[in-house]
């Protein structure tokens, strides 16, 4: 519905107003501000508020006339942007397969490098570090690994699209272990094991062969 509600550039500017008043405006404000006609804002504004990206409140008037409608953007609105939206539009036409192959592509844009269990553990960490996972390294019991991953730069569109997003950083697990795991190590990726928390699993292929056994 958030898609929906910013694919028109109508509200997109609306809602840019709105952030860059800082303060409640009316639909004569914002009819100035973007040059729609008001009736127009009005149906722009309902939409937005429905997406929860807006919030109407009134403002007592000095009269006895009726109270002045205002908009202001919701917090979930002061957090949309171009950036935000594009990634938005783009999972939302991304299947599982799709997203697991992609993770892997990105994967194999590294240099291929040394290929031992101890390098594709350094590797995962160093990758997701660059991209802003803030990882913290668990060392676990017959060589398994495990990874917290606490910031997800992409938290909010993964909890609205885990089936991608998730997907897709699982994908770039596995492909980093392509890379270098040298055929030894063997990945997953456990999302929201809290609110604040993914893990990714490294463990070698024995533990699995052993325990089909």
């Amino acid at each position: 519905m958030t898609y929906d509600a910013l694919a028109v550039p109508s509200r997109r500017r609306l809602l840019a107003a709105l952030k860059t008043a800082g303060a409640g405006l009316d639909v004569a404000a914002l009819s100035a501000a973007t040059g729609l006609h008001g009736n127009t804002v009005r149906f722009h504004l309902d939409v937005l508020a429905r997406a929860n990206l807006v919030r109407q409140h009134s403002e007592p008037g000095s009269g006895r006339g009726r109270p002045r409608l205002l908009y202001t953007a919701t917090e979930a609105g002061e957090s949309r942007d171009g950036h935000a939206l594009l990634a938005e539009m783009i999972v939302s036409h991304l299947d599982p397969a799709t997203a697991e192959e992609a993770g892997r592509a990105w994967a194999r844009r590294a240099a291929p490098g040394e290929r031992t269990p101890a390098t594709v553990t350094q590797r995962v960490m160093t990758t997701f570090a660059d991209m802003g996972f803030d990882p913290t390294l668990e060392p676990g019991t017959e060589g398994r690994t495990r990874i917290g991953l606490h910031a997800c730069p992409f938290r909010d569109i993964a909890r609205r699209h885990p089936e991608v997003v998730c997907t897709m950083h699982r994908g770039l697990l596995r492909g980093l272990i392509e890379q270098h795991g040298a055929g030894e190590v063997e990945g997953d990726m456990t999302p929201f094991v809290e609110p604040d928390l993914c893990v990714a699993h490294l463990n070698p292929v024995s533990q699995r062969t052993a325990g089909a056994g």
